[in-house]
């Protein structure tokens, strides 16, 4: 089996939906009970949100609203609501939870969906493939830091799930949602956060058309500003870009049939036109992901809840006192050609203002940002469809500004120190693989005047090793075999005036398996070990979780 086959998926739909189709199938793995008619729900060693003991309101967003298709006349999604924050537990809240229930039978693909309040984006997630006999599953997500939109009164709520259904591919998902607003006391103060929430609406990039923007206008007095970006590779070759191959290989191969531009995806944020930050997604695999076995009942690490990857722009502010509109803008730095091919997401931006001046000023005082990574390549074709290659990027970028407040200027400066590698070995045309990846990330914010130095640096470190081999003997039997060792590791300090006062780690694994022989006998099997600890002020945590053929392990 060549490389393209496993990793591309079949959509079966016209050109325009395939753009925004997220559940698809791997060649390797149809979507169906190998466990039989049944396997465990799914379930993750995460841990648990922290929630407050206050007297709390729930709002019920959505009630078992089924999704079937999403592509019909007229689409059942998205679906919208209207969504009124509770009065008898008015803000200002201590925390805000979105809890999501989900069902589905049958057969069907994994499907991506989003969430938004007020147009701003709150939850970017996935969907599990079904079992015949159906499976249930819970999504838990912290809004609080969405707080300014809840107390701006109500919102429109939308849920944004494109299924498909036919006479194969019956699962209908059937979704609840709801909001759980925790009010404040002594012991549960009122979480601090933005003023003004901002966001550049959905953003789609292909090879075409690699860069969007949106006009902003920015508070005059502000202060702090932090962009959170979501996005998602979607289509055949961009949502496993992670192993695609060097360009000069798949030229030289062009029978294999491999996805290029290399496996290094970098999405970088500019302010009129200004590079000011770069995302590096973490490779999210979702539950029909190289084979469907690898995750029943336990999902690949962020599956169900997509990172919001962070980015410190407050260096940048005293160039958006002046009550004009400034270019928000995202470009990716590769994607493939192929219709369905694109990178999609949506930025937020988070403003603190300073409430003792109508108005600030500031300054861009140092910019050492590069326009793009550093790319190295290193490869090696051995001929009869078998290569090797190294694939290495690298950032070091720093930004300094500083902004006049009524409480002083306060000068922030922004360091990111990024790496990654990537080590493939491609052997018999595609039917032997080992993919070694591992980024890197160091990003460091210090503020000083006004008070203390303040340094607050976050490390993650985001492995994945991944073996598959497809054999073939005489008789025409075939065993296929794949192996996966993936996680993420992050550590967060905070130093105030030299001294750590904050510290808190994740150290998340997940070991999963998979075997499939066909021929002169049937084997569908498949095991997996997720282990994870955490950290911080709220204690230690640790859980681990061992499943074979869906079920727990005696």
């Amino acid at each position: 089996m060549a490389l393209r086959p496993l990793l591309r998926r079949a959509a079966g739909l016209l050109a325009a939906a395939v753009l925004t189709l997220a559940g698809t199938l791997t060649a390797a793995g149809p979507a169906h009970a190998d466990f039989g008619t049944d396997y465990h729900d799914p379930v993750t060693a995460t841990k648990p949100l922290a929630r407050p003991d206050t007297r709390s309101c729930t709002v019920e967003a959505m009630h078992r609203r089924e999704f079937r298709n999403g592509y019909g006349n007229p689409p059942d999604t998205p679906y919208t609501a209207a969504l009124t924050p509770p009065a008898g537990c008015a803000g200002p809240w201590s925390a805000v939870v979105l809890d999501l229930h989900g069902e589905v039978a049958g057969r069907q693909f994994d499907r991506i969906f989003s969430v938004r309040v007020g147009g701003v984006q709150v939850l970017l997630s996935s969907t599990p493939e079904p079992s015949k006999d159906g499976i249930e599953w819970n999504v838990e997500r912290d809004v609080t830091r969405y707080a300014p939109l809840f107390a701006a009164g109500p919102q429109d709520f939308s849920f944004d799930l494109a299924n498909v259904t036919d006479a194969t591919y019956t699962g209908v998902f059937t979704i609840s949602a709801s909001l759980t607003f925790y009010t404040a006391d002594h012991r549960h103060p009122a979480a601090r956060g933005a003023d003004r929430l901002l966001t550049t609406g959905p953003f789609a990039l292909t090879r075409a058309t690699p860069t969007a923007g949106s006009a902003l206008t920015f508070p005059q007095n502000l202060e702090r500003l932090t962009a959170e970006v979501y996005t998602r590779g979607g289509g055949a070759c961009e949502e496993f870009a992670y192993a695609s191959a060097p360009d000069a290989f798949v030229a030289a191969n062009p029978g294999l049939g491999l996805c290029g531009n290399g496996p290094f995806r970098e999405l970088r944020l500019t302010v009129d036109g200004r590079v000011a930050g770069a995302v590096w997604p973490y490779p999210v695999i979702y539950t029909g992901g190289w084979d469907p076995l690898l995750w029943r009942p336990v999902p690949g690490v962020f599956a169900f809840d997509l990172p919001a990857y962070r980015l410190d722009l407050t260096p940048y502010v005293g160039l958006l006192l002046d009550g004009r509109p400034h270019t928000l803008g995202v470009t990716v730095n590769a994607a493939e050609a192929q219709s369905n091919d694109v990178w999609t997401g949506q930025v937020n931006l988070f403003a603190e203002v300073d409430h003792g001046s109508a108005r600030t000023t500031g300054r861009l005082t140092d910019h050492r940002v590069a326009p793009e990574a550093a790319v190295g390549t290193v490869l090696a074709d051995h001929g009869g469809g078998s290569g090797d290659w190294t694939v290495t990027a690298a950032r070091h970028d720093l930004a300094r500004g500083w902004v006049q407040t009524s409480h002083g200027r306060i000068t922030t400066e922004v360091r990111d120190d990024l790496s990654f590698r990537s080590g493939q070995q491609l052997r018999d045309s595609g039917n032997d693989v080992t993919l070694h990846n591992g980024t890197d990330l160091t990003r460091t914010t210090s503020t000083w005047g006004g008070g203390p130095h303040r340094t607050t640096t976050v490390h993650e470190g985001e492995p994945l090793d991944v073996s598959y081999r497809v054999n073939h003997d005489a008789a025409g039997n075939t065993d296929q075999t794949t192996a996966m060792d993936l996680g993420y590791h992050r550590e967060a300090t905070t130093a105030t005036g030299g001294h750590v006062t904050e510290r808190a780690t994740v150290d998340h694994t997940l070991r999963p398996t998979a075997r499939r022989h066909d021929g002169d006998r049937t084997v569908r099997t498949g095991s997996s070990t997720e282990d994870y600890r955490s950290t911080g002020p709220e204690g230690p945590y640790h859980r681990t979780l061992s499943f074979v053929d869906g079920w727990p392990a005696p």
